[in-house]
């Protein structure tokens, strides 16, 4: 009996310490705006890691361990608030909207800055925008996101290249690409394999990544001088913060879908077709039957090349991170995974990515930063703009339908050798081996010290390595290469990209209202593309593929090029009681590229900005936060030309007197330097209503100089043409961004984001005052023109094509004098548009993007648009062709050989192939709920979100081919279009 009374009375003096050491705090968690619970809120009790989240009504509970005496609310667009507890056991909070998000720091150049301070046109996009999404790259991240920033597909290929243009179009024969920048790494675009379309950009992992800043004009971009003529995008990863370890996981998977592929004849459409096209012609109909079937014959063999070809196919995306530390040392890690398959057999992509970000404080005055990543990719597909037999996006629609895909055993059949070379296009998308693989780090080391709290010394050095291996291995199971046995090429290239900055920062405020800061630094960079190949036929068996089976070596070969850079900078800022500020940069470059005389080139910026809310004349505007102009000038270089175009080069002439021979191929230019780009920019920022508006215009000119060409040399001098500058360009528009929340009642809100960029591109002159080089470039007109002939329908009396002279008068013959200008193939505006609508926990976002004004030459339609004048299969709208005089219809009468005595051939270029290429695309939907924390908490999460997102779900165009996107300046020959992307898939928090 004692035993049981002493433990009953040690159970009461446990309770009684338990409850004099813990008590439980209640409450509510509400906006000021509306008087309603906030769902989702941090309560943490201050100094310790415990902590909740408020459940729908904003309602939580906490137990709070004795000596804690403050609780913090936080909930992001909300300020955050501490409350002492004292003898409270019930707390109720009101938090107000967080007006102050524009202090935000972002970005820019070597070094942090607050958005209020900045003078420069500059926009960002923040992680979270496009965490979860099952993209490849971060630069699809930007596409309608940022005002005067073009993000355009060059091939929907999984882990496919992209173009981004920042305002405009610069240049003619130098690069057009921005500077991008990865945690301080210079990393060039492009793809690293010459297999398909891969993405360099795409090593990094878009959910490690915090933020995305883009730099546009001169004053903000001016401190990276001789490559900043086309804009910088900087992206910063994530990195940890003090705090016991957070674990996140992401999972989703779902299904790739074709994107509105071409509908073309079945066996029955083109034999009737290809009757009458033979006939017309006065060819025997026989003939036409004895190719291509009798379209009466109910047994006609109906075979579907495009659904052999074309079809569904999975995705999956995973991903972990894990992040936190102590006082010292900080971490971030995370590693993940993509699967993904593509609308076209055998094309798939594979990417697995691992990051360590770690930051470490030896004591109060050194920081040591480092970033390490390791990226592997590998792609295999089809081929992109390829060749018109082996690619899937021209055989595959071409291909003769009464043609059989197998044998009856099951095996490929050989394609008849009278079209298409005989190649089977699903037989050589299955067996052709295209693959690539490429091993990348970006990686750096940063050393920041501080040697008063307004003066540090920051050191900084880079690596982007890459390793490539390509393999194109054609067995000798496909009948093209059955002769030779089959061949393979295998190629490694080795890019290793390499640069380092140290600088001084200065940053002090003096009595209260002025602040001085500034930036001295001195950077070095070098980047080497090494590559070797080799290749053979003739092997034993299509197995054995390697070259070292190759009964015959056809070739090898190697190559290495270099450049190096060295620049010093300055930035010099001055702010007058955070109303007035005014920025000064200047930086001076050296480049290995451009001729001895002239290697050195100096670049600058100013820019002012003025806060109007600041002052006294509108204090009683209460409804305005935030009112700020800015005025910026400024000179870039681009220094993107080939690395030896300024020097005199020799290469190889074969033999001579028996012996090898070099022979001068190019005459150098020792005068040759960069090109430039002035910009001029004014623009106005704005808050309003609490946050509830926010905007930014800017009203910006862009002009190139000393730009890039090859001018004609007389023949006497040996050499056709030299590189020189000489030509302007002029790209001028407006940015218009503004975000809204536009209702907010109880658990409901709406909010929208909208983003357009009207600009205009134009040639002001060209070398010797010429004023066109034929009609690819015009001065007077926009880059990339698009000079052709009227087509202007099918006469109903005689079926023949239709085409407008030069006087505007109907003819049948194209002569050189009609061809006239009817556009550019550059949009007028692009933009984009996202409206997220909230309900307690659940949330859909819808985004929109487009692009207008820009003409769009289809290229596939030369094949598939000819009505039945040549051996391929046609689209099903050919099938509406003139029959009888009278008829009214959209295609000529069929004529095998496509060209009619007198008359033009049906393939001729035209406006035929030409179209509008405007289009609006249905981006993005996602549809999610975040279950409530008191459920998930139960089993040990602390956040859980499931849910459902779909990319390119619908598109609205005028455009004649199958992706508009893709229809890229140039080749648009069988180009890889975008696919459809639907997933579903749950991220959980720890």
């Amino acid at each position: 009996m004692r035993k049981v009374l002493l433990l009953g009375l040690m159970l009461f003096i446990a309770s009684a310490v338990a409850f004099a050491q813990n008590r439980v705090i209640t409450g509510t968690v509400t906006s000021v705006e509306d008087n309603m619970g906030v769902p989702g809120a941090t309560v943490l009790v201050k100094g310790t890691t415990i902590g909740t989240a408020t459940d729908l009504d904003g309602k939580y509970s906490i137990s709070v361990p004795a000596g804690s005496n403050v609780l913090v609310f936080t909930f992001v667009g909300l300020t955050t608030r501490e409350v002492t507890i004292g003898n409270q056991t019930t707390i109720n909070v009101a938090l107000q909207p967080d007006v102050q998000a524009l202090s935000e720091f972002v970005v820019t150049s070597y070094g942090d800055q607050s958005k209020r301070e900045i003078t420069g046109a500059i926009s960002s996009v923040k992680g979270e925008v496009f965490q979860d999404l099952p993209m490849q790259s971060f630069d699809r991240a930007m596409q309608g996101r940022i005002a005067g920033v073009q993000v355009t597909s060059t091939s929907g290929q999984p882990g496919g290249a992209l173009n981004v243009r920042i305002r405009g179009v610069g240049s003619v024969n130098a690069g057009n690409d921005p500077l991008y920048i990865i945690d301080g790494v210079q990393v060039p675009a492009g793809g690293l394999s010459g297999q398909g379309s891969q993405n360099a950009l795409a090593s990094i992992n878009p959910n490690d990544i915090q933020s995305i800043e883009v730099l546009k004009d001169a004053a903000a971009g001016a401190i990276y001088g001789a490559q900043a003529a086309n804009g910088v995008v900087i992206i910063t990863t994530r990195r940890g913060t003090k705090g016991s370890t957070k674990v996140r996981l992401s999972a989703q998977t779902g299904v790739v879908k074709p994107l509105g592929l071409y509908e073309v004849m079945n066996s029955q459409q083109l034999a009737g077709l290809k009757r009458d096209a033979f006939v017309n012609s006065g060819r025997p109909a026989i003939n036409a039957a004895n190719v291509y079937g009798n379209p009466e014959d109910p047994n006609l063999p109906n075979n579907s090349w495009v659904d052999a070809t074309f079809g569904d196919d999975r995705l999956s995306v995973y991903d972990i991170s894990l992040s936190g530390g102590d006082d010292k040392t900080t971490f971030f890690l995370s590693g993940s995974y993509t699967d993904q398959g593509s609308q076209v057999i055998k094309s798939d992509y594979e990417r697995a990515t691992t990051r360590l970000n770690l930051t470490h404080r030896p004591n109060k005055k050194l920081t040591v930063n480092t970033t390490l990543s390791l990226a592997y990719q590998k792609s295999n597909g089809a081929i992109d703009r390829g060749n018109f037999v082996n690619s899937p996006f021209q055989a595959g629609f071409t291909a003769r339908p009464n043609v059989p895909i197998y044998n009856e055993d099951g095996t490929f059949r050989d394609y008849p050798s009278d079209h298409l070379f005989g190649y089977n296009i699903v037989q050589g998308a299955a067996q052709e081996l295209r693959l690539a693989n490429t091993v990348q780090t970006v990686s750096n080391i940063q050393l920041n010290y501080q040697f008063t709290p307004w003066l540090s010394f920051t050191s900084f050095a880079g690596l982007d390595f890459a390793d490539n291996r390509d393999e194109n291995n054609r067995p000798s199971t496909i009948a093209a290469f059955r002769a030779a046995g089959g061949n393979s090429t295998n190629t490694d290239r080795r890019n290793v990209n390499f640069n380092t900055n140290h600088n001084f920062n200065f940053n002090k405020k003096f009595a209260d209202k002025h602040t001085v800061s500034g930036i001295l630094g001195y950077e070095y960079k070098t980047e080497s593309r090494e590559l070797t190949f080799a290749q053979g036929q003739g092997f034993a068996n299509p197995i054995l593929r390697y070259l070292n089976n190759a009964a015959t070596p056809l070739s090898v070969g190697s190559s290495f090029t270099q450049f190096k850079r060295l620049g010093v900078f300055g930035q010099a800022k001055y702010d007058y009681n955070d109303t007035y500020t005014a920025d000064f940069t200047l930086r001076r470059d050296g480049h290995s590229r451009f001729g001895s005389d002239v290697r050195f080139g100096t670049f600058g910026a100013v820019s002012v900005g003025w806060r109007l809310s600041s002052m006294q004349f509108l204090q009683n505007a209460t409804w305005l936060d935030n009112l700020r102009l800015r005025a910026s000038y400024g000179v870039t270089g681009n220094s993107e030309i080939p690395n030896f175009a300024s020097q005199t080069l020799v290469a190889s002439a074969g033999q001579y007197g028996g012996s090898p021979s070099l022979a001068l191929n190019q005459l150098g230019n020792n005068l040759l330097t960069w090109e430039e780009a002035e910009t001029f920019n004014i623009g106005v920022d704005a808050t309003m209503f609490n946050g509830r508006i926010i905007t930014t215009v800017d009203f910006w000119r862009k002009n190139s100089s000393n730009l890039l060409f090859n001018t004609p040399l007389p023949i006497d001098s040996g050499f056709g043409s030299i590189t020189q500058n000489t030509g302007e360009l002029r790209n001028q528009g407006i940015d218009f961004d503004i975000q809204t929340v536009n209702i907010t009642a109880g658990k409901f809100q709406w909010s929208t984001a909208f983003n357009v960029t009207v600009l205009e591109n134009e040639v002001i002159s060209l070398f010797g005052g010429e004023e066109r080089i034929g009609n690819t470039i015009v001065v007077g007109q926009p880059l990339f023109p698009i000079y052709t002939t009227p087509y202007a329908g099918v006469n109903p009396a005689n079926g023949r094509p239709m085409y407008l002279n030069e006087n505007n008068e109907y003819t049948y013959t194209i002569r050189d004098a009609d061809v006239r200008y009817q556009g550019s193939a550059l949009p007028t505006s692009y933009g984009g548009l996202s409206n997220t609508f909230t309900y307690g926990g659940l949330s859909l976002e819808v985004f929109f993007q487009g692009q207008f004004g820009n003409k769009a030459f289809n290229s596939d339609l030369f094949n598939l648009a000819s009505t039945g004048s040549g051996p391929n299969n046609q689209l099903v709208n050919q099938l509406n062709y003139w029959k009888q005089p009278g008829d009214v219809v959209s295609n000529p009468m069929p004529w095998e050989s496509g060209a009619r005595p007198g008359g033009s051939s049906y393939t001729a270029t035209s406006t035929r192939q030409l179209s509008d290429g405007s289009y609006i695309r249905l981006k993005q939907v996602t549809l999610s709920y975040a279950i409530p924390p008191v459920v998930s908490q139960r089993i040990g999460v602390a956040q859980a979100n499931v849910f459902v997102q779909g990319l390119n779900m619908a598109t609205f165009t005028k455009y004649n081919g199958i992706d508009p996107e893709v229809n890229s300046i140039g080749n648009t020959f069988a180009a890889f279009p975008n696919s459809q992307q639907i997933t579903a898939g749950v991220s959980l928090s720890f």
